[in-house]
């Protein structure tokens, strides 16, 4: 815990920016989670076509992050941030009009992110990890990651709270019909996506992808007269052969996992305790408020978990009862209690591989290579999210939505233990590396 409040400590203007940033976009996808599902439901759009507008949504997403992360070196990362934060606004407005049309609230949540998922996304996962990866050493990185998650967890706790309670406001206060209580939720999307920009121009150059921190700047040098001696042997990709090899060897696992994940997104899962336990929307406002702040505790010790077991092991103890524990809510979540019981101890446990993760990443890419092989990593974990909540929207129909439970909680396990055979050799080389030590400048 003392390397945490150190880390705190020395954390700079630009790091604690980006802390900021991922607090209130994750408030807005916290709002847009609980509300989402329900939201279409009420302006008659049907289950398989929730499913579709779900997967569409993060395929377009998908296709608009790769692109801008890809030639973010050209683009600039500032420039990215400022209009996503932009877009938000546009998109949240469009919604809060009240408009049914179809295309034009699919239209609006791809170019505005609105998350359909619950989680990160857009291209500002990418920029905002890289960015922190370069202006953080390596003896810091778990740490800095950790807060960065756990001010993101915070964030979409609080905005499942606010879902709950203004959607109760609305509803039973000033009398409005439900779907009205949906609409003026995303009129609070307009106000976080707002204060994000806000923040977001006081990003200074340090956030962009020339800016070399001291801590690298003798490594840089050695990098910059490797790439200048094999730019002839780059693959097809851009990237050096040996990101390239990494890059593959990471997607196998990390996109299995997040197609499961797909299967069950957070606004599948408001649904599924809507429609089986009958819940009022304060109390799957609090379940799922209580489910942020139960990944954003866990987050601080995972930093530990890592830096003590190494990235891969620390995944793997905590990865396979994670999906259990969601495999359990749809056998033994015989109510209410028992469902939400096991909701939350898969929230605790799933925070617990988002630090690993950030460092095999970090350590086993080259600095040069990061941005677009983070780029590609997020992205294709993003479509291959996406394409199973369409299959969902069936399951739904077919009233076989607990499968889905199942399918996810499979997948997350047999990844992991993909992700432990690849490199099992992987923990010792990030502990001689974090025992280097360096300040954050």
């Amino acid at each position: 815990m003392t390397h945490i409040f150190l880390s705190l400590k020395q954390s700079s203007r630009d790091i604690r920016l980006l802390w900021f940033s991922v607090f209130i976009r994750m408030i807005s996808f916290g709002l847009t989670n609980q509300v989402l599902t329900l939201y279409l439901k009420e302006i008659g759009i049907s289950e398989v076509n929730i499913g579709l507008f779900m997967s569409l949504t993060m395929i377009g997403d998908s296709v608009i992050s790769y692109a801008l992360t890809w030639n973010a070196n050209k683009i600039g990362n500032r420039f990215i941030m400022l209009m996503g934060s932009f877009l938000m606004m546009v998109a949240s407005g469009i919604f809060s009009t009240g408009t049914s049309n179809f295309g034009y609230l699919l239209v609006a949540a791809i170019v505005g992110v609105i998350s359909p998922s619950g989680n990160d996304a857009g291209p500002f996962k990418t920029i905002e990890e890289t960015v922190l990866a370069n202006l953080t050493p390596p003896n810091h990185r778990p740490e800095v990651y950790a807060i960065h998650w756990t001010l993101g967890s915070i964030g979409a706790s609080l905005g499942s709270f606010l879902a709950g309670l203004s959607v109760d406001y609305f509803t039973h206060k000033r009398l409005l019909p439900v779907v009205d209580s949906y609409r003026y939720t995303f009129c609070i999307l307009v106000f976080t996506s707002f204060l994000k920009f806000v923040s977001l121009l006081f990003v200074s150059y340090k956030a962009e992808p020339s800016y070399v921190p001291p801590y690298m700047a003798v490594q840089h040098d050695q990098d910059s007269n490797i790439e200048d001696a094999t730019i002839e042997h780059e693959t097809l990709t851009g990237l050096s052969p040996q990101s390239q090899s990494i890059l593959f060897k990471l997607m196998v696992p990390f996109m299995l996992d997040s197609f499961g994940n797909g299967f069950m997104t957070n606004a599948w899962v408001v649904y599924y305790f809507k429609e089986r336990y009958k819940t009022p929307a304060v109390l799957l406002g609090t379940l799922f408020g209580l489910s942020g702040i139960a990944m954003s505790v866990s987050a601080i010790p995972s930093a530990w978990f890592a830096k003590q077991f190494g990235p891969i092991k620390s995944s793997v103890m905590t990865q396979i009862p994670c999906g259990l524990f969601f495999m359990m809510i749809p056998i033994l979540g015989f109510n209410f209690s028992l469902g939400s019981l096991f909701y939350l101890l898969n929230q605790m446990t799933t925070a617990f591989d988002v630090v690993p993760r950030q460092i095999i990443l970090t350590t086993l890419v080259e600095p040069t290579d990061l941005s677009k092989v983070m780029g590609s990593v997020n992205i294709g974990k993003q479509i291959a999210r996406s394409i199973s909540p369409y299959f969902t929207g069936y399951f739904a129909e077919a009233q076989l939505l607990w499968v889905c439970f199942l399918i996810t909680g499979v997948l997350l396990i047999i990844a992991n233990l993909i992700l432990a055979i690849d490199f099992s050799d992987l923990d010792e080389k990030v502990r001689e590396i974090e025992q280097v030590q360096h300040d954050i400048m």
